[in-house]
């Protein structure tokens, strides 16, 4: 029958619906210690920019060979970005109990850290997926590639959104279970799509 030929569009669309469904699992199992979140995002995009060009077909293998080869840089480079989340939502926290004139700075400071932040955990672990550098470059370059890459940076800025959005706005149940089921490699792969354009460039 046409219908069960892996060449019709239907049955593609379903097997890749499928191995983004075991890949959300291999992602959300892999981030529940917690230090192993930079490792399972690198492992996560590792696989997603492949997919998005056509390249991969071995989901749980790549997910954990990925896994294990950046676990070093990923988890290094996780630790930093998770003490400097905590710096900064103190800042925001302990400024509501100072003086108007001092919270005001703070606040303004802390907006500023806020997007370099959000620039460096956008295309952080994705760089990590694709290139090989030091600690140092890889914050560096992926630094410079949001800068560079400013359209692009937007359009993920709107594709995060849009996902906090639909979290907020939709019944809890079903944007909890759109999230275990394809929500982290979805979004990373509708983000990969995107990276693969920004990436090749440079590769």
């Amino acid at each position: 029958m046409k219908f069960f030929n892996f060449d019709n569009p239907v049955m593609q669309a379903l097997t890749k619906l499928a191995d983004l469904f075991i890949l959300n699992l291999l992602f959300t199992l892999c981030c529940i210690p917690v230090v192993t979140i930079g490792a399972s995002l690198t492992a996560l995009y590792t696989v997603t920019l492949k997919a998005a060009k056509n390249e991969e077909s071995y989901i749980v293998s790549s997910f954990f060979r990925a896994f294990k080869e950046n676990f070093k840089i990923s988890t290094l480079s996780w630790l930093i970005m998770l003490a400097a989340g905590i710096v900064l939502f103190l800042d925001f926290r302990f400024s509501a109990f100072l003086p108007v004139s001092y919270s005001q700075v703070i606040r303004v400071a802390a907006v500023s850290f806020s997007i370099i932040y959000f620039l460096l955990m956008t295309y952080l672990f994705p760089y990590i997926a694709r290139f090989e550098n030091t600690l140092k470059n890889s914050f560096k370059n992926a630094f410079i590639l949001s800068i560079i890459h400013l359209p692009y940076t937007f359009l993920f800025l709107i594709i995060a959104l849009l996902s906090i959005a639909l979290t907020i706005f939709i019944n809890f149940q079903i944007s909890g279970f759109l999230w275990f089921v394809i929500g982290f490699s979805g979004i990373a792969y509708v983000n990969s799509l995107f990276f693969r354009k920004i990436f090749s460039k440079y590769e």
